[in-house]
């Protein structure tokens, strides 16, 4: 996929090149309103947005999750705040994620930013940073550092806007970007940073990987076998691989570069749902491809685990963490900074 591929088929062009430039349209008078000021509320607390520009993965979640152990590693509690995409009951995959991989953060779920955090912070006065997972484009609540995620391996800056191409808003918008981060890039990439300086106005603050530390595997009922297996446990596997992410693919890579044969790998939506029914017939078709185990990202994983007695194949889990090759001091500066206001 690169930057120019479009969301729709090429038969939806003329149509969904209208409709981009009726979105941007919408956008710039809302962008507006905001640049005066108008509708921005404040909570009791320092804000730090991690956000980006695209539609789908530019690997926002691990980088929360970073940040908000490097503010439990200086005794800091994090309030992680996110609208909660098909969130049920005030909670969401994403939810349950950020709470199993950072068990010592407070998480908040509502679409209502300011009020969902404010009520939070009645019930539990003990966070001392909130982090805003998703949140360049919610204007709405003020913030003290505002990140932006930009993808590495696929930046789409040269990109169209929805729903003709994946930008949610103008590439200009990264102007008002406090720093920008580049993800899923290994080292710096002299192009891309000089493209963001043109767009930013400052060079990129830090580059990081995604990289896989190790697995997690479990036998049935969630019950777990390893919590530190190496990846290399995956060579010569046949693995069924449940992937409900933006971008299934990468995580398709990362399973056959440590040597597995991927035998089944059903279309699974972003944030997809689970149960009983569907968990079963995954299996099947699992066990129909002559599978040897199961392999589940965490967002998954979080959701399948109540179903998880019906699953008689190993079920891995890949333990992720952020490397970063430039720019993890500058980042850590910038945090200091805006946890030490208000």
């Amino acid at each position: 996929m690169n930057a120019s591929t479009p969301v729709l088929p090429r038969w939806c062009s003329p149509a969904a090149r209208l409709a981009a430039h009726a979105y941007g349209a919408v956008v710039d008078l809302r962008n507006a309103r905001f640049d005066e000021g108008i509708g921005i509320r404040r909570v009791s607390r320092p804000v730090v947005s991690v956000g980006n520009i695209v539609a789908g993965g530019t690997g926002k979640s691990p980088v929360v999750r970073w940040i908000a152990q490097w503010a439990l590693d200086r005794e800091m509690i994090p309030l992680i705040a996110l609208r909660g995409y098909r969130s049920k009951n005030g909670c969401s995959d994403e939810a349950l994620e950020h709470q199993s991989l950072v068990p010592g953060a407070r998480v908040a779920v509502g679409a209502n930013r300011h009020k969902t955090i404010e009520a939070a912070l009645a019930r539990d006065s003990s966070a001392r940073l909130v982090i805003l997972d998703d949140g360049f484009q919610h204007r709405a609540l003020a913030r003290d550092l505002d990140l932006v995620l930009v993808d590495g391996s696929c930046s789409h800056l040269d990109g169209a806007l929805l729903p003709l191409g994946y930008l949610r808003e103008s590439p200009r918008a990264l102007r008002r970007a406090s720093a920008v981060i580049v993800t899923h890039s290994a080292d710096v990439n002299v192009e891309l940073d000089a493209r963001i300086h043109a767009l930013h106005g400052g060079a990129v603050l830090a580059w990081c990987a995604h990289e896989w530390e190790g697995l997690e595997i479990y036998r049935g009922a969630g019950h777990v076998q390893s919590e530190s297996t190496p990846s290399a446990w995956l060579q010569n596997q046949r693995v069924a691989l449940w992937a409900g992410v933006a971008k299934p693919a990468a995580i398709a890579a990362e399973v056959r570069a440590c040597g597995a044969d991927v035998v089944a790998f059903p279309a699974l939506r972003d944030h997809a749902h689970y149960g009983p029914t569907r968990v079963g017939r995954l299996v099947a078709a699992a066990h129909e491809a002559r599978a040897t185990a199961i392999v589940l990202t965490t967002k998954d994983w979080v959701k399948v685990r109540v179903d998880s007695a019906a699953i008689d194949l190993p079920i891995v889990v890949p333990r992720l963490r952020l490397r970063f090759s430039h720019g993890e001091t500058a980042l850590c500066a910038l945090l200091e900074s805006a946890a030490s206001k208000q």
